[in-house]
């Protein structure tokens, strides 16, 4: 389908951003592309994600506070746009170039670019990989993760893949493929091992979606994660012994820590969005460098005692600092957000490579 260009052409003129088109280097199109809430491009075939969507809201209708959503394998991001749009959350999406589709996620980044009505939306611009989700798992906490047509692609790993997204959060959303006729009987004994999976998992149904390449109809389920604690203080952090316990429903999210030098607990709001840290050491391309600076200046606060990268939490176009008053660092000392302390994140947030990052996190942060 060509692009609406009627629709287009009521946009501003700075909303006119153009984008790479994928259909046109033979790569399908999974989902439709929204620009502001205008959908431009519908997907190939008989990807209907307004149906997929409209499940999806069921979950997300229960929310009576801010939340946060992580789209796993991303695509065309619609269904982050949409939320995005349309609820109080931040919406997380990993997508990236890769061996299957190598331009998706060069793509992506031009749609949130285009998609500038929105300020609270976050892209992790790299290749899904097993290990950096259950790394995500143990220092992040989701209150939706998507995980859509995502698990079989690992093939032979899709159990250590499935369990990963299980403690990514709360409310875990899945669809994997059904059997289906045209499909190899290796594909097939994957498909029905992980659906059975999920079943012994307490998944449950929440809709069905005609399948895009067959007759067949695919399953929609939720699965409520039994995730409590973090084991991770931050992405960079050795796991800990020291208990970091999350309380979440539709009302409220808390975290309950039990800090060193205190000998009482701290009970926190949890802050919806994806640690600083985390989004620089997994290649965060959007919001842009420019607006992470713009950001990290508006925070500036000579009250807060550790006033460090690992406590700033991204929900988008702004910062949350987390933990106040840290009795490690006790009312006097700590790390303060002198201008020098500031000139050295401004440095941070401008470096590009993860290795990078860590070693200036550790020598010129943390040593400090």
């Amino acid at each position: 389908m060509l692009f609406n260009r009627k629709l287009f052409s009521r946009f501003p003129q700075k909303n006119k951003q153009s984008f790479l088109d994928i259909t046109k280097y033979g790569h399908e199109q999974y989902q439709d592309i929204i620009i502001n809430d205008v959908v431009v491009k519908k997907a190939n075939g008989n990807h209907d994600t307004k149906a997929r969507y409209k499940i999806i809201q069921e979950v997300l209708n229960q929310y009576r506070r801010q939340f946060c959503m992580l789209d796993i394998g991303a695509s065309q991001g619609y269904f982050s746009f949409r939320a995005a749009h349309d609820y109080d959350c931040v919406c997380v999406m990993i997508e990236g170039n890769n061996a299957e589709y190598p331009k998706v996620g060069t793509q992506l980044l031009n749609l949130c670019e285009a998609n500038d009505s929105l300020e609270n939306i976050i892209l992790l611009n790299k290749e899904v990989v097993p290990k950096d989700l259950i790394k995500l798992g143990e220092c992040e906490s989701f209150s939706v993760v998507l995980a859509l047509n995502i698990i079989h692609w690992f093939g032979p790993r899709w159990k250590e893949v499935a369990d990963a997204i299980f403690n990514l959060g709360d409310n875990i959303i899945i669809e994997t493929p059904p059997e289906e006729e045209h499909a190899s009987e290796e594909q097939n004994y994957l498909r029905k091992e992980i659906e059975k999976y999920l079943i012994f998992n307490k998944a449950q149904i929440i809709g069905k979606v005609p399948r895009h390449t067959s007759n067949e109809m695919v399953s929609i389920y939720l699965l409520e994660s039994e995730k409590k604690q973090l084991v991770r203080k931050h992405w960079l952090a050795p796991k800990t012994k020291d208990h970091y316990t999350i309380t979440s429903n539709y009302e409220t999210k808390t975290i309950t820590k039990w800090p060193p030098h205190s000998e009482t607990l701290k009970v926190y709001d949890w802050e919806p969005g994806i640690n600083l840290l985390t989004f620089l050491m997994c290649n965060g391309t959007y919001p842009s460098r420019e607006k992470l600076e713009e950001a990290v200046r508006e925070i500036q606060d000579p009250f807060h005692n550790d006033w460090t990268v690992n406590n700033m939490i991204l929900q988008g176009n702004r910062i949350r600092l987390i933990d106040w008053d840290d009795p490690a660092h006790g009312p006097s000392g700590g790390r303060r957000s002198t201008p020098k302390v500031l000139k050295a994140h401004l440095r941070l947030v401008g470096l590009h490579t993860p290795a990078k990052v860590e070693y200036y996190f550790w020598e010129h942060l943390i040593k400090t």
